[in-house]
């Protein structure tokens, strides 16, 4: 009798957590893979409650040179979506691997820009995010994929994407007014990250890096020789790419540093902040 209770107890326990794991297999969420942060908040301001969202590069890494774990690898073939930016670094040189799985949707989000390219090197630039005419292609493009995969939610996504779009052209307008009027319309980055930035507000980016690469001490003295002829006085500085030819050039023209992170989670936050600060200089 004893045997047969315990027996009872232990087959009750087996029903239980069987039926916990189907709930929770049952109640999870789908999921989508984003390359960077910026498309996460995109793609969340869409998506809501309806999928988990997770990114690729991780906070503080760069995603010319990020290399994906092998857990992210796996992680993968639960994704529904992979949404990248189009021509990152990573992303060239991963994607093969990344799309491995037959099921997975790759969606290119900069699909539709008109790609330009910096003044310092002859390869477009892959930050095409940061712009706000960009940013509503990028959302559209987002909105669209979730649609395909999610026909019964559609009109959920909809009126998120609406809001989204409210919210870029807001930031627009922002930009707008704070840069409309400075004086001075040059400045210098290391890693030219906001080409399709200064080309949408009239603005001249100096690169101090060299077609990717550390410049030779002849582009170096160039490029404080053009920075010098514009008064130049402000350098926006990425985490990522700090180095010592940063503080070369800020002591050559006397120019001040100031951080900015094109890879913020936060795009309307980011993109007003580098706004203020050309602003300010």
């Amino acid at each position: 009798m004893k045997n047969i209770y315990i027996l009872l107890i232990l087959e009750t326990v087996t029903m239980s957590v069987t039926s916990c794991r189907k709930l929770k297999n049952y109640s999870r969420k789908p999921t989508v893979t984003v390359t960077i942060e910026p498309l996460r908040y995109f793609t969340e301001q869409i998506a809501g409650d309806k999928f988990d969202v997770v990114t690729l590069v991780p906070k503080g890494s760069s995603p010319e040179t990020y290399e994906p774990t092998s857990k992210q690898m796996m992680d993968l073939a639960n994704s529904q979506l992979l949404i990248k930016v189009g021509s990152l670094g990573f992303e060239v040189t991963w994607m093969k691997r990344l799309q491995y799985n037959s099921h997975l949707i790759v969606i290119d989000s900069s699909e539709g820009i008109q790609r330009i390219s910096s003044e310092d090197t002859r390869a477009s630039d892959p930050h095409t995010w940061m712009s706000a005419s960009n940013a509503l292609i990028i959302a559209n493009n987002i909105y669209n994929a979730l649609k395909m995969v999610d026909m019964k939610d559609s009109i959920y996504f909809r009126e998120r994407y609406e809001t989204l779009q409210k919210t870029i052209m807001e930031t627009e307008e922002h930009i707008v007014s704070r840069l409309d009027s400075i004086k001075n319309r040059s400045f210098i980055i290391y890693h030219p990250a906001l080409t399709y930035f200064a080309y949408d507000y009239n603005l001249k980016q100096l690169a101090i890096e060299e077609e990717g690469r550390e410049p030779s001490a002849q582009s170096l003295k160039q490029m404080i020789e053009r920075a010098k002829q514009d008064s130049v006085k402000i350098i926006l500085v990425q985490q990522e790419f700090i180095n010592r030819n940063t503080s070369i050039v800020e002591e050559e023209i006397g120019a001040k540093s100031v951080n900015i992170n094109p890879l913020s989670y936060d795009w309307p936050h980011e993109m007003k902040e580098i706004a203020d600060k050309l602003a300010n200089q």
